[in-house]
């Protein structure tokens, strides 16, 4: 770009008649020896430049109420001289005429006016460690200069008259949308490309909710006990615990109990001349909240001095809720008198399925082609869209309860119970779906002598989350325990029995899909 004093070195004092606000007249034809007729070529392409400014303000008119969107931003070191050098002007200006001052301040002044700012250059491009509005290319010269490029997702910036728009930044936080590409000159110059969007963000991985306390809900009633008496007796069976919940709490207030609540234990049995049996132990309550399952109740107790005594059977353990252990069964209830059985221990509650893996976000969209100037050039191409984000995994699934323990005999004669099976494992929780691709920018629209920008390409679907792994079984109860007989001759041992089996492990979850 020309600035004053290379004005000077090149036009002599004569070649100035006047200079007014806005425009610049020159007359004469005499030049120094040797130089060369720069300033007259740059005249004429004021003169073309301020005719082509009227025309694209007629052919676009909201650049002429808001100039500064497609105007350099300050600074322009590459343009504006110093004080000094403006007082070089001054002085030969001044020396054809008493206006030279005033021509000064009219020079001055309009260097100053944003109509003119740089009338040549390519704007500049954004800085790689852009921030926010930052990440815009500068817009390029009001005559001609192409514009900078983006980063970062930024657009590209505008060419002024002539010149081709920058390329719009590519995205580089996940899920950000491309930068639109700058428009090229608004009489002639391609349209820049948009950038490309960013990869989706990718899912949350399974969590399961986190209990508000670990208060358990209402244990279950315990069963009724027939009073001591003749006769072949039995003990009720207790009920079945509360599932964990929100519970009303006064009028206005409710409460959260998230473990399930305990089974009730059976009910004992004792006669003094006939058979006994003990009631069974409830089912625990499932869990809620996350909370865990309840214990199974205990099976009740059994004595009698004839016939066959049996001890009730323990309770089943209540499931866990989302990726939560369940409870624990009941211990067998003990037997003695006659031919004594002990109660078999309560299975354990089935672990929680594991949470879902969350959805993998929506890639982000390509930018937008600039569009072509008016009379020639090409639109810029649009940017591609990002994928989809991947699928978050799904968490493990809540470990089985462990199996209650058998019932004993107190008696040389019978068999104790055997050991509850450990719960099964929960299954894994489901993968997270993959997020949906990014929209395509669109391609610019060309100029006259020209052609539009192709669309950009679609972003891929992401990938299917995978699947949480199956909880760990709960441990077998272990076997009552019998009792040998009487010192002074070899008793009877009790009949031994093994212990539970262990849970299953719980199966691992689907996989998310893609989207």
């Amino acid at each position: 770009m020309l600035c004053p004093d290379d004005l000077e070195s090149r036009v002599p004092t004569s070649g100035f008649r006047s200079i007014r606000e806005g425009t610049l007249t020159l007359s004469g034809t005499a030049y120094a020896p040797g130089k060369s007729p720069l300033f007259a070529s740059l005249a004429v392409a004021v003169g073309l430049g301020g005719s082509a400014l009227g025309a694209a303000a007629l052919l676009a008119p909201e650049a002429a109420a808001a100039p500064d969107d497609w105007l350099p931003a300050a600074p322009y070191s590459e343009c504006l001289p110093p004080a000094d050098g403006c007082a070089n002007v001054g002085a030969a200006v001044g020396a054809e005429g008493a206006h030279g001052s005033a021509n000064l301040a009219t020079l001055q002044a309009a260097g100053s006016n944003s109509l003119f700012r740089p009338l040549f250059g390519n704007g500049a491009d954004a800085p790689a460690d852009c921030v926010g509005t930052a990440c815009n290319g500068r817009h390029g010269g009001l005559i001609w200069g192409n514009g900078g490029a983006g980063a970062n997702g930024g657009n590209g910036g505008n060419a002024g008259l002539l010149g081709n728009g920058g390329r719009g930044g590519d995205a580089t936080t996940p899920g950000q949308n491309g930068g639109h590409g700058g428009n090229g000159g608004r009489l002639w110059g391609n349209g820049g490309d948009g950038g490309n969007g960013a990869l989706g963000v990718v899912g949350p991985a399974g969590a399961g909710p986190t209990p508000p306390s670990s208060l358990p809900a209402a244990t279950g009633t315990r069963g009724d006990s027939p009073p001591y008496g003749y006769g072949n007796l039995v003990g009720g069976d207790g009920e079945t615990g509360a599932d964990g919940g929100r519970y009303p709490f006064g009028a206005n207030w409710s409460l959260d109990l998230p473990v399930g609540g305990a089974g009730g234990a059976g009910g004992w049995a004792n006669s003094i001349d006939g058979s006994a049996t003990g009631g069974n132990g409830g089912t625990g309550g499932n869990g809620a909240f996350g909370g865990r399952g309840g214990n199974g109740g205990a099976g009740g107790s059994a004595y009698g001095r004839g016939g066959i005594t049996t001890g009730g059977n323990g309770g089943a353990g209540g499931d866990g809720s989302t990726g939560a252990a369940g409870g624990r069964g009941g211990d067998g209830g003990s037997a003695s008198g006659g031919y004594a059985v002990g109660g078999d221990g309560g299975d354990g509650g089935r672990g929680g399925t594991g949470a879902d893996g969350g959805t993998g976000g929506i890639g982000g969209a390509g930018g937008n082609g600039g569009r072509a100037g008016l009379f020639g050039g090409n639109g810029g191409k649009g940017g591609d869209g990002g994928s989809g984000g991947d699928g978050g995994v799904g968490a493990t699934g809540g470990v089985g309860g462990d199996g209650g323990v058998g019932g004993g005999i107190l008696t040389a004669t019978g068999s104790v119970g055997a050991g509850g099976s450990g719960g099964t494992g929960g299954t894994g929780g489901r993968g997270g779906d993959g997020g949906e691709g990014g929209a395509p920018g669109l391609g610019g629209a060309g100029g006259l002598a020209g052609r539009s920008g192709a669309d950009g390409r679609a972003g891929d679907a992401g990938t299917g989350g995978r699947g949480g792994a199956g909880g760990h079984g709960g441990k077998g109860g272990i076997s009552g325990t019998g009792t040998p007989g009487g010192a002074g001759q070899s008793g009877q041992s009790a009949t031994g029995r093994s212990g539970g089996a262990g849970g299953e492990g719980g199966s691992g979850g689907p996989g998310g899909a893609d989207d």
